[in-house]
C-alpha cells in the first residue's frame, strides 16, 4: 500500500511566474474550498484562500494577493499582511497566525496538489494573476 498522497496535477509550472498567483477550487477535508497557489523566491506555496482575521478571501477586494513591495501576501480588505513561505500573519492584528498550508509538488516541469485531505480540484478562472 503507498504511503503516498493522491496527486492532483494542476498547471505546468511555468504557468505560475515569480510573484503570481494562481486559484483552483477543491474538495478539502470534504467540503469545497478556494485554494492559493503563489510562487515567491522561486519556490511555489499553496494556501487556503481565507484570511485569518475574517473568512474572506485574500484577493475579495483586489485581484491581487501579493502587497505593493512584493514580499508579503496582503488580504485586499484590512491589510493583514502574510509571509509567503510560511503565511504566518507579521501584521499587529493576528500577528503569528497562519494561513492554512496545502501540500503541493512541482517536479518535471508540473505543480500539483498531493495533500490527503484534498479529493477533488478544479480550475478558477482568471487563472493567473500578478503585480500591475
Amino acid at each position: 500500500m503507498s504511503t503516498d498522497a493522491p496527486r492532483f496535477p494542476f498547471c505546468a509550472s511555468e504557468a505560475l511566474a515569480e510573484g503570481c498567483h494562481r486559484k483552483l477550487k477543491m474538495t478539502f477535508e470534504g467540503r469545497e474550498e478556494e485554494c492559493l497557489l503563489i510562487r515567491f523566491g522561486g519556490i511555489c506555496y499553496a494556501y487556503i484562500n481565507r484570511c485569518v482575521h475574517m473568512p474572506r478571501p485574500l484577493d475579495c477586494e483586489k485581484d491581487l494577493v501579493f502587497d505593493h513591495s512584493g514580499r508579503y501576501l496582503r488580504c485586499s480588505m484590512h491589510g493583514i499582511v502574510y509571509t509567503p513561505e510560511t503565511g504566518t500573519s507579521v501584521s499587529t492584528m493576528c500577528e503569528g497566525e497562519k494561513l492554512r498550508p496545502v501540500s503541493i509538488y512541482e517536479e518535471n516541469g508540473e505543480i500539483g496538489i498531493a495533500d490527503w485531505r484534498v479529493s477533488a480540484i478544479s480550475p478558477v478562472l482568471p487563472v493567473d494573476a500578478g503585480p500591475s
